[in-house]
């Protein structure tokens, strides 16, 4: 099935696919972050050839697979716990060498393991190794990254995201590692720490997870006050790396056009619960999400206004309990002309991001913007070229004063007029 819909996501411009987690889990039906064998593909997603044959897929047309991956917790039938097991307590046994008896942190699912362990070093460092060279994979993404420390911090998250040089070692070895065995390989971490902490990280060439969603949200549905995209701008945070995988959706958070639809303002005759007018403001937060320096996650669908709750059930309903339900797919949405449009917008914006004479816009520090009211725009600026974006996420029209970085003829980039 992926396979087969390579030639759509190349079309969109896509260069990398992020899977969610493949390995082995307990059950059929999950989003995978229920690791229990860490060495096979799970059951339920095919055979192991069936995986090296779509990355090698991917590969031909230029298209790096990314593999998410949890080495934070593994649960119970993993014989990393079953091995040493306290069966009265049910959790690992004091004397279990791979995992620590109670988590360190809070918001751990299942069975903590201990990275300060030479034995859990070893083994993760084998995982690792193992989708690099047998499956050909291009690197990870960590789920719960901030999680590798033996800090205790217990139910504190204040304390738990603090700097933690620990943590940062740990890291800094992983990573090692990884560029030992493949050489260029990807490390992205789902990390939320302490913004110093995240920019040793970027600069020892590791990205990091920028969610940004409520605000493009809050946009999306015309509420301004809280709409300030800034914090998906890798200089705004202070970083000298553009190594911040800022996204407007990923499979955690609820689907713009969702929130738009259910919960969008209105004015007049300007009513963002319309289909057509909420997949414009789709239009609208994509040109600034894509195009903000830095690399870019889409969550499948979002570029055709993908409108089904993150917690739709199977029967039609919406309850938190469905949330890892499998959704609707719908690729009829693609024969929908304004859906279409969308769809040709985030292609356009793609392909600019690679276009040779504007690609070093999107690594380039040189970002001036105004992104927290209404009228919205910034300036990416290299030696080369110039791109001025500008939105109006108000729901009237307005006048405003936008600079530009120089003289002559510009041109806007959909219509090609001047």
């Amino acid at each position: 099935t992926l396979r087969d819909t390579l030639g759509y996501l190349q079309r969109l411009g896509i260069n990398a696919i992020k899977l969610m987690p493949v390995v082995e889990f307990d059950g059929n039906e999950s989003w995978g972050y229920n690791p229990s064998y860490y060495f096979a593909p799970d059951k339920y997603y095919g055979p192991k050839n069936s995986l090296k044959e779509f990355i090698d897929t991917c590969h031909r047309r230029g298209i790096a697979v990314i593999l998410d991956m949890e080495l934070n917790h593994t649960t119970g039938s993993n014989p990393l716990a079953a091995l040493y097991w306290n069966n009265t307590a049910n959790r690992p046994a004091a004397d279990n060498p791979w995992l620590n008896e109670t988590a360190r942190h809070p918001f751990n699912v299942y069975n903590d393991l201990n990275h300060e362990s030479l034995v859990t070093r070893y083994f993760c460092s084998r995982v690792m190794e193992h989708w690099l060279k047998e499956y050909k994979v291009d690197g990870y993404r960590f789920d719960l990254s901030k999680g590798f420390t033996q800090n205790y911090t217990g139910s504190d998250v204040g304390a738990w995201g603090r700097y933690d040089p620990t943590r940062v070692a740990i890291w800094k070895r992983y990573y090692d590692t990884l560029q030992l065995k493949s050489p260029g390989s990807y490390v992205i971490l789902e990390h939320f720490a302490d913004n110093t902490e995240e920019i040793e990280l970027s600069n020892y060439c590791m990205m990091l997870w920028g969610n940004n969603t409520y605000n493009y949200q809050e946009a999306a549905m015309g509420f301004i006050n809280n709409s300030n995209f800034s914090g998906s701008s890798f200089t705004a945070r202070g970083w000298t790396q553009p190594h911040l995988i800022s996204y407007m959706e990923s499979h955690d958070e609820e689907r713009l056009m969702y929130k738009a639809l259910q919960f969008g303002s209105s004015f007049g005759g300007y009513n963002i619960r319309n289909l057509n007018t909420a997949l414009k403001r789709m239009e609208l937060t994509a040109a600034f999400g894509q195009l903000i320096p830095g690399p870019k996650m889409i969550w499948l669908f979002g570029e055709l206004g993908y409108d089904f709750s993150i917690n739709h059930c199977p029967d039609g309903t919406v309850n938190s309990n469905c949330r890892t339900s499998n959704k609707p797919i719908r690729w009829d949405y693609n024969t929908v002309t304004e859906r279409r449009t969308l769809y040709t917008v985030y292609s356009k914006l793609n392909q600019l991001r690679m276009h040779p004479l504007y690609k070093n816009n999107f690594t380039s520090s040189r970002i001036v913007h105004s992104l927290s009211v209404a009228f919205k725009w910034m300036q990416l600026t290299t030696d080369t070229s110039n791109i001025v974006v500008v939105g109006n996420f108000d729901l009237t029209p307005s006048q405003a004063t936008v600079s530009f970085p120089g003289g002559g003829t510009w041109y806007d980039y959909f219509a090609g007029t001047t």
